[in-house]
């Protein structure tokens, strides 16, 4: 049986999110600069055996929820063979994947037969010009909608992720909503996080998408059944077979029950999005540390997770306390 591991707060981890690169194919406006950031060189990110080997560790030790992130996964190579290998370790309940959906269309039916339950997709908006003017990717929303279609075709369960940010979306998110809930998907939206480029922007609070959302719709009815191994809260919509969600890490601060760490592609195990606490599990691995070392790297770091982020939030103006880091490079 696989241990539970529990952090001084009393919190259940058993969620990992494992960031294969931090490379992009986007630059998106809340994320990076229009001109990109220097990458790491693929020398200093972990091989896929290595990859391979925490996640095996971790499952053995009940972090047994996987989620394969970047930077954009499909940017590194192979990412589709690392992820059928990810499946089918022992201990591994589940993968899935978040994606900006530009580079995934021609691994779909690999990645349904390998296990992968879900996707989801960035999706900032459904009008071209105000996709581009965020993403600044050269992609349309056209062009993800269609990936999208196959990937329902093949069974695959569907997430849009959606910041809405000031002067940029807002009119896209009653239209936004809609598409999903008509089609059975689940639209969620992200309040801004103060990390990379955000300093430039500014978040819509999720209050007031709340309202815009049963303004439209009606009564947003809270989903008793947990849907997906994150912190997002589900609402169902009567008379519709989608849902939307909220993931409000700054008006609605999630702490308390924070289940997650992450794995990112330079092998740093992160035990949270605002501090820099975790260890180096790269440099364990090439100084020859064992398995056991390794898990024993895993207990220390959870023992020591800080009980919440410090962020800062401005409801009234949406201004955002910045951090120099940049998503991408932690792992979205």
């Amino acid at each position: 049986m696989p241990e539970e591991l529990h952090d001084a707060a009393k919190r259940h981890i058993n969620y990992v999110r494992i960031s294969l690169t931090d490379r992009c194919n986007y630059r998106c406006v809340f994320c990076m600069p229009k001109d990109g950031i220097p990458f790491v060189p693929h020398a200093d990110i972990l091989r896929y055996d290595q990859l391979l080997r925490l996640a095996a560790i971790f499952a053995t030790m009940g972090i047994c929820h996987c989620k394969v992130t970047g930077g954009e996964p499909f940017c590194r190579k192979d990412a589709v063979e690392f992820i059928e290998a990810l499946s089918s370790l022992p201990g591994v309940q589940d993968v899935t994947l978040t994606t900006n959906g530009s580079l995934v269309e021609p691994h779909l039916e690999r990645l349904a037969r390998c296990g992968v339950r879900s996707i989801t997709f960035s999706l900032p908006s459904l009008r071209p010009q105000t996709y581009d003017r965020i993403t600044r990717s050269g992609f349309t929303p056209k062009d993800i909608l269609r990936v999208m279609d196959k990937a329902r075709s093949l069974g695959l369960m569907l997430k849009t992720n959606t910041v809405p940010l000031i002067g940029f979306n807002e009119a896209d998110i009653i239209p936004l909503a809609r598409y999903a809930l008509e089609r059975g998907h689940t639209a969620r939206f992200i309040e801004l996080m103060p990390v990379g480029s955000g300093k430039a922007c500014s978040a819509v609070p999720q209050s007031t998408i709340h309202a815009m959302l049963e303004a439209a719709f009606g009564t947003l009815i809270p989903q008793t059944h947990k849907m997906g191994n994150g912190p997002a809260k589900v609402y169902g919509i009567v008379g519709y077979p989608g849902h939307v969600g909220f993931i409000a890490a700054m008006t609605d601060k999630f702490c308390a029950t924070c289940n997650r760490v992450r794995l990112t592609s330079r092998g740093f195990f992160k035990t949270c999005l605002y501090h820099d606490s975790g260890v180096d599990m790269k440099k364990a691995m090439d100084a020859g540390a064992d398995d056991a070392q390794l898990a024993e790297l895993v207990r220390q770091a959870i023992r020591t997770k800080p009980r919440s982020h410090q962020f800062s939030f401005d409801a009234a103006s949406g201004a955002v306390k910045h951090s120099g880091a940049t998503m991408n490079a932690i792992g979205g």
